[in-house]
């Protein structure tokens, strides 16, 4: 599976992770697009830094929906040894909701790598 975000600077363990999340949220939720936000997005991630991924969804997800997609990530980060960390919103409440109004909004829209 190759990333659409060549532009990322990631370590390899954390490429593998993200292309093992990508492939189970798209399988089991109805996820419309990943995007790598924060320090990796902007290429000043260190080598602790954590991995910051929105998950835009086609629907609002229920709180088991998003506890079940927290215990994936969890599952992928202790396997691979890595540290993703995930917020989940549906693709309108992210467009016109109160998300639309916060700054993380203008960030991830500045600096997010679509993946």
């Amino acid at each position: 599976m190759l990333l659409k975000a060549q532009k990322l600077y990631l370590l390899p363990d954390q490429r593998e992770a993200i292309k093992e999340v990508k492939a189970l949220l798209q399988s089991r939720f109805p996820v419309e697009e990943l995007m790598v936000f924060g320090s990796a997005a902007r290429g000043e991630a260190a080598e602790e830094s954590d991995l910051d991924l929105l998950v835009l969804t086609s629907r609002p997800m229920s709180h088991s929906e998003k506890h079940a997609i927290s215990d994936l990530i969890f599952e992928v980060n202790l396997s691979r040894g890595t540290n993703i960390s995930i917020l989940v919103v549906d693709r309108k409440t992210w467009e016109t909701g109160l998300w639309s109004l916060l700054p993380i909004h203008q960030e991830i829209i500045r600096d997010g790598v679509t993946i």
